[in-house]
């Protein structure tokens, strides 16, 4: 018996909506996005171009040619309805789409991409510190379950956070300080063979760690610490 048969391409897949949809429209399926080509009417079968170059509404950000694009479902189009969806530069919590054919400024209304055509490389995978993972602000944990980079924004007053050891091999997060507010950030850290501590006392200074295997489970090595701010205490 057969173990698989052929159906399509793939330039283009089946996609019956829920409800109405127009041409030009921007559909999230998981991690794979497709842009509709014809209207489709609520619950009637249609279809979604999964390759091809677009032009495609983006928020108020630079796109450099070549550059990796995401679909930001609530994103503020440049002079369109606010919330409605954009294309962007911003990897975290957005969902990758292509690659931008031309570069875009931040004043334009479109950014040409070229679609990826297959679902989506999640952001623990694909440039792995393009993801910007939010600061979590003062008191909580720093997230360990994607790669990625956190830019720290401080208040006034000291504040800390708690990373915990990584969860795979490889993972990498670049940590760096992008606003001094007047205060200190202190980062007490789980499972690092280099310092528990690392300490954000001026904007641009970075600590950049990678996971890798020890005995049965992984640990933080620090590969870049320019500012020497990471210690054991």
């Amino acid at each position: 018996m057969a173990k698989a048969r052929f159906i399509q391409n793939g330039d283009s897949i089946d996609y019956t909506p829920g409800a109405d949809v127009s041409a030009g429209d921007v559909v999230v399926q998981n991690n794979m996005v497709g842009i509709t080509k014809l209207d489709i009417p609520a619950n009637a079968l249609g279809a979604l171009a999964t390759v091809g170059v677009y032009d495609v509404v983006h928020v108020a950000d630079t796109i450099q040619a070549g550059a990796a694009v995401y679909w930001d479902a609530s994103g503020n189009p440049v002079g369109g309805t606010a919330g409605s969806g954009a294309a962007t530069a911003t990897a975290g919590g957005n969902t990758f789409m292509g690659w931008a054919v031309t570069g875009a400024a931040d004043t334009d209304a479109t950014v040409r991409v070229q679609l990826f055509g297959a679902p989506a490389i999640t952001v623990n995978h694909y440039g792995p510190l393009n993801n910007l993972i939010a600061d979590p602000g003062d008191a909580a944990a720093i997230p360990v379950t994607a790669s990625g980079r956190v830019e720290i924004v401080t208040g006034a007053s000291g504040e800390t956070n708690t990373l915990a050891a990584p969860t795979f091999g490889g993972q990498e997060l670049l940590l760096g300080m992008k606003t001094d507010g007047g205060g200190d950030r202190v980062i007490t850290v789980t499972g690092c063979d280099d310092g528990n501590t690392i300490t954000f006392a001026n904007a641009g200074e970075m600590v950049r760690l990678v996971a890798v295997a020890k005995g049965a489970g992984f640990v933080w090595r620090v590969v870049a610490d320019p500012d020497t701010i990471v210690s054991t205490v």
